[in-house]
């Protein structure tokens, strides 16, 4: 009879733990495919060498910067990025950061650099996630949230 009790009271003790797991288990979930989204607008206006795209995924675009940005990887025969891989980390219910590692692709084949990294912080805002700042990191860099 002892044991059933303390089988109970362990259940329930565990029970409010277990019920946390799952939550940050569908936040995680929710921050991968929402910032896996994000992303890849980023990359796809990136290639299509679209400025006011890139401004659009971000909180507080520098305009004239991403112009001045895409200018001179168009004038240095800038292809495409080839994504490597993206992951993602939740800081709380709207703000995530995620790691991207990349190459960039000239347009007659060959990579411009070695492979790259960037960490990105990323907000949910009222038009959706959004970009709130970049940082270029060695391409061995991990993700730490």
């Amino acid at each position: 009879m002892k044991c059933a009790f303390y089988a109970i009271v362990l259940a329930c003790l565990a029970a409010p733990a277990i019920a946390q797991q799952g939550a940050a288990s569908i936040e995680r979930e929710g921050i991968e495919q929402e910032g896996r989204a994000l992303i890849n607008q980023w990359a796809a206006a990136f290639n299509r060498g679209d400025a006011d795209a890139l401004a659009a995924l971000e909180v507080a675009p520098d305009r004239a910067k991403l112009a001045t940005t895409i200018a001179n990887l168009r004038a240095d025969s800038f292809g495409k990025l080839d994504v490597y891989s993206a992951e993602f980390c939740s800081l709380d219910s709207t703000h995530a950061r995620a790691i991207v590692k990349f190459a960039r692709i000239y347009t007659f084949g060959g990579k411009m650099n070695d492979d790259e990294a960037r960490i990105f912080d990323i907000a949910k805002t009222d038009a959706g996630w959004r970009i709130t700042n970049e940082t270029d990191v060695p391409y061995v860099s991990g993700l730490s949230c």
